[in-house]
């Protein structure tokens, strides 16, 4: 069956029309976000998610508690519960670790068993199970309502590609589900190949499904059905605070290649090693795109055919480092004044000035000087690259092609220019 190309407009920007341009310090260096922002109907956010992932709606108020600085309720049998008022979004391998870390120093930022569990990010993980894993920090903030909060420290939250994105396609999970049992069968009883049943059956369907979905949830497919609608609607008017650690792409995918063990088994840990790898990868994303288009291919790869199906590990990785498409889905749902963007080189290199800026994005206490600086040392970094040789060229030059209009999406989005920066200079390792 010929896939099915999917519409250019999930690259486009929706915003348009009556709306007010955010203006927050989305960056540690300061800068001023361009992105435009459209005021949202949450109500219309709110029905659509009861359709998409009925669960997690079904366990969180419509409202919040006004005086609880944390977004809190009181349930039905009298628990006090609470939801992040803070995640730190992202990356791995880009700093998310190290500022979590040190954000956990401030005497206002509380924590608990689910905070760093990647609910958001990893399917099988309900709303229920989320709050039950999140009932000492409530306790805390029950104390302190007026200072504490709770913090997420999932990096998997950011990046919403197709390994990530399950509750928002749970249409595309029904529909396949069968479908694949019923291939498995007819492999049973007649011999035909699981991928060229599910090829024929399958994938257009599923996707044909999810997007019926949506449609039935009054929303649009390519342009809504995803997780920041979800936590959107999750939060209503009390939108939580958003914090994104960016690194440069190619830097960040070659810690990420030496950081997973199963990379060195099947293309060896090593600079030549990576090279096979980025070849491989970024030849089966350009296919892809070739068929469905690119943004459609960063955001569903592995639902859209066999032939993605099939790839090494679905070039997750690849993805990973797409910020400004990613970022540009989350501002429909997340105003810029609720992120804040910060260069990992302003986290490395002025630790204590970039503390100080997230305290006040985050309008937590201010603290003296003693405290700002043990903020600022701890968390210290794991380099998994330290010793290793540098990216080769052809490696290089691949990836460079390959961000170079995502860093220059995140600048514009960001306001930030040495997001481009990344398309000139090579990155150190």
């Amino acid at each position: 069956m010929r896939p099915v190309r999917l519409g250019a407009k999930i690259s486009a920007e929706k915003d348009q029309g009556q709306g007010h341009t955010g203006s927050a310090d989305t960056s540690s260096s300061g800068t001023q976000s361009t992105a435009k922002h459209t005021v949202v109907d949450v109500v219309r956010l709110r029905k659509a998610a009861k359709v998409l992932d009925p669960e997690v709606m079904e366990q969180v108020p419509d409202t919040f508690l006004s005086e609880v600085k944390n977004p809190c309720w009181n349930t039905s049998n009298g628990d006090f519960r609470c939801l992040p008022y803070f995640y730190v979004t992202g990356m791995f391998h880009a700093g998310a670790m190290s500022i979590s870390t040190k954000l956990m120093q401030h005497p206002d930022v509380v924590v608990d068993a689910c905070s760093g569990c990647q609910f958001w990010g990893e399917e099988g993980k309900t709303m229920a199970f989320y709050l039950d894993n999140m009932k000492e920090a409530p306790k805390a903030i029950r104390q302190n309502p007026d200072t504490k909060v709770l913090m997420d420290s999932s990096a998997s939250t950011f990046a919403f590609y197709w390994a990530a994105a399950g509750k928002a396609h749970r249409g595309y999970a029904d529909a396949m589900k069968p479908c694949y049992r019923a291939c498995v069968e007819l492999f049973n009883t007649e011999k035909v190949p699981v991928g060229t049943c599910m090829s024929q059956r399958c994938y257009n369907t599923s996707v044909a499904a999810d997007s019926k979905r949506a449609t039935d949830a009054g929303i649009d497919w390519e342009t809504e059905a995803h997780n920041p609608l979800l936590v959107r609607a999750v939060y209503g008017d009390k939108m939580p605070k958003m914090i994104l650690v960016a690194r440069d792409p190619i830097a960040r995918l070659y810690s990420a290649f030496h950081g997973y063990p199963h990379y060195h088994g099947k293309y060896g840990k090593s600079s030549s090693g990576f090279t096979a790898y980025v070849e491989e990868q970024v030849a089966a994303f350009r296919a892809c795109a070739q068929d469905f288009g690119e943004a459609p291919c960063a955001l569903y790869f592995e639902a859209l055919s066999h032939r993605e199906e099939q790839v090494y590990f679905h070039a997750d990785q690849l993805m990973r480092g797409m910020y400004g498409l990613f970022l540009e889905i989350w501002y429909r749902f997340i105003p810029p004044s609720n992120w804040m963007v910060v260069h990992s080189d302003d986290l490395f290199q002025r630790p204590k000035e970039t503390m100080a800026k997230l305290v006040d994005f985050l309008g937590l206490t201010k603290v003296d000087d003693a405290t700002l600086t043990r903020m600022a040392s701890a968390g210290t970094p794991q380099s998994f690259t330290r010793g290793q040789e540098p990216v080769q060229p052809r490696a290089r030059q691949l990836l460079m092609e390959l961000y170079k209009p995502y860093n220059t999406k995140l600048a514009q989005l960001t306001g930030d220019r040495r997001y481009e920066k990344w398309n000139e200079q090579p990155a150190s390792h």
